[in-house]
């Protein structure tokens, strides 16, 4: 049963007690706590377009920490945004291969889209095969029936 004196906003007390233990938390354990949100709200998410930029996001903080992390801690960060890309590449391929055979995809709307005048054009073949790469922070269209 709740507390019926419990209003649902914390004191004054209580709020300079949680900045104190921010000011005094190790700056590694922060970054973890928030790379674990990250993470769980990217498994949550996994193979829909949405899914890339919490990945992003995710990468980008362990670069951005690196430098001032223990080596051991960003290497274990950057294994698991490897796992969270590799499964969600996985999950859009599976998604793509169960589209009826006439639904329009990304990759033939990037390729029937106008290329940049300037620098030599890709072949449809080489233009097909990176469409199927994950370029973390490039943001292509989501396929059509994208929830």
């Amino acid at each position: 049963m709740a507390d019926p004196t419990m209003t649902g906003e914390p004191s004054q007390e209580e709020l300079r007690a949680y900045l104190e233990q921010l000011r005094d938390a190790p700056a590694a354990e922060i970054v973890v706590q928030a790379y674990t949100l990250l993470g769980s709200t990217a498994e949550t998410k996994l193979g829909r377009s949405d899914a890339r930029t919490v990945i992003d996001a995710m990468a980008g903080m362990v670069e951005g920490a690196a430098r001032t992390i223990p080596a051991d801690l960003a290497g274990q960060m950057r294994q698991g945004v490897a796992q969270l890309q590799t499964a969600q590449v996985q999950l859009e391929r599976q998604a793509k291969a169960d589209e009826p055979a006439g639904a329009p995809t990304p990759a033939a709307a990037t390729a029937a889209a106008p290329a940049p005048a300037a620098g030599p054009q890709p072949t449809e073949e080489q233009q097909r095969m990176t469409d199927r790469l994950w370029i973390p922070g490039r943001d292509p269209k989501p396929p059509s029936g994208a929830r």
